[in-house]
């Protein structure tokens, strides 16, 4: 019977096969592969969508980053440029504005130019400084749309327009940092005529580059001849302190030439009372930044020494001179001590009691304590001043002349050095028959070196060593 069934089963497929008849199970395995080819090419056709727009989006994104990376540059580049100009007084003119709007013009512009329009697709972009300059600060803004090209094309009727910019923006800031700024200015009687009117200029015209951060730097001022002025109205004038381009100006103003070059008792001041912070310990990120600008149109002729004549010991100041010369006060520009010689040299007791005796009898003399120091007297310098005895009686007057020519250098670079050791910058400034090799050992290194034979343009060398010490100020 069973057999019979399974007869009549195959017998109906093999006639539905031959008249072309479906059985329902063919015909229902048939729709159902149908049905799983349709499914794929759905997934697949989904995923490939998926997967471009992945990809699509990773394009652009990438183009985002790189734009802002650009962009960023841009806004970072014009605010450093804002900062360091912050004082420049000829924005406003340049660029035909006014109310001070010079520094926002320079800005935009440096920041535009900065940018390359079309850059990955961005248009050109927005730049502009944030507010007012606040403690030497200055903040910019930037923007800038950057088109879409392949985001745009999964747009759909519903989102038309919405994915075809997106728009970029970055934030830059640089500030100038505190500063402490000494001048030491030679007004020696060599820059008698125009020199010290042209010096005059530039040295006020170097102060007002530094007027809108006033409230924050620290300026000093030394002006030196023989001696260091030290009369009213210039007793404080060395010392740093804020709030100084009117006062300094003033004591510029009234600067006259005369007397020697006393470079190294102005050099030593810098780094005294009223000179420069000690920074010792203090981290780099934290220090303040200081400067020490020198100027000079010749070379050293006196020193600030310990002088005793008659048994009685003088701070005074002594000159390289063949002749008998008065030593001078170190509080003035240009003033003898009345009565008290530098030569002869001796013990400096008095004629009752020295050892210092010519043809029987006791004369005058003058014990110069330097001659005992380790390291400016008779032990290295033995060999200018023709004996290793520092009280040695009647020294040749040529020989002194020739020692205090080289101490006088000396001493200077030495204190020089003191403070460049300390993280001081100086620049030099030469003027006329200056020894060019002494302002190289004083500075701290040929690009803070300036030198003119003409104090017509002194003015011009102020001013660059001024934007050299704001562009050294900036940060980022």
């Amino acid at each position: 019977m069973l057999n019979n069934e399974r007869r009549h089963r195959v017998n109906e497929g093999a006639t539905s096969m031959r008249y072309g008849i479906d059985h329902p199970l063919t015909s229902a395995r048939r729709s159902i592969a149908a049905d799983e080819r349709g499914f794929f090419a759905l997934v697949t056709t989904l995923a490939i969508l998926s997967i471009f727009g992945f990809i699509a989006l990773g394009i652009e994104v990438g183009k985002w980053y790189i734009v802002r990376a650009e962009l960023s540059k841009s806004v970072d580049a014009a605010a450093l440029l804002g900062a360091k100009n912050i004082s420049n007084p000829y924005l406003d003119t340049y660029f035909g504005v006014g109310d001070g709007q010079g520094l926002s013009e320079l800005v935009r512009v440096a920041g535009e130019a900065n940018f390359t329009p079309g850059f990955f697709g961005a248009n050109v972009p927005t730049i502009a400084m944030v507010g007012s300059v606040t403690n030497g600060k200055v903040t910019v803004q930037g923007s800038t749309d950057v088109f879409n090209n392949l985001a745009r094309t999964l747009e759909t009727p519903q989102t038309a327009g919405q994915y075809e910019k997106t728009q970029i923006g970055a934030l830059g800031a640089a500030q100038q940092r505190e500063a402490e700024v000494m001048l030491i200015l030679d007004q020696s009687g060599s820059m008698s005529g125009p020199p010290i009117e042209d010096l005059k200029t530039a040295a006020i015209s170097f102060l007002q580059f530094f007027e809108d951060t006033e409230d924050n730097d620290r300026f000093g001022l030394i002006t030196f001849a023989s001696g260091i002025p030290e009369e009213p109205g210039y007793e404080v004038t060395y010392h740093l302190q804020n709030y100084f381009v009117s006062g300094m100006s003033s004591i510029i103003n009234t600067m006259t030439a005369s007397g020697g070059t006393n470079a190294e008792d102005a050099l030593d001041r810098a780094d005294g009372v009223g000179g420069f912070t000690d920074q010792t310990g203090v981290p780099g990120d934290q220090r303040i930044q200081q400067f020490l600008v020198f100027f000079s149109d010749g070379n050293p002729t006196a020193f600030r020494g310990q002088f005793v004549r008659n048994g009685v010991t003088y701070d005074a100041v002594g000159y390289a001179a063949s002749w008998d010369i008065t030593l001078m006060r170190p509080d003035k520009q240009f003033s003898w001590l009345s009565g008290v010689k530098q030569y002869k040299t001796g013990d400096g007791l008095p004629t009752s009691s020295t050892s210092c005796i010519h043809e029987g009898t006791p004369y005058a003399n003058t014990k110069w304590l330097i001659l005992q120091d380790p390291v400016y007297g008779v032990a290295n310098y033995s060999n200018l001043i023709g004996t290793s005895n520092p009280q040695a009686c009647d020294i040749n007057k040529n020989n002194m002349k020739n020692y205090v020519d080289a101490i006088t250098k000396q001493m200077a670079i030495d204190h020089a050095q003191v403070l460049k050791d300390k993280g001081i910058k100086i620049y030099t400034i030469g003027l006329g028959a200056v020894d060019p090799t002494f302002l190289a050992q004083i500075s701290s290194g040929p690009a803070f070196q300036y030198y003119t034979p003409d104090s017509t343009q002194l003015l011009e060398l102020f001013q660059q060593i001024a934007t050299n010490i704001k562009l050294r100020l900036v940060q980022a």
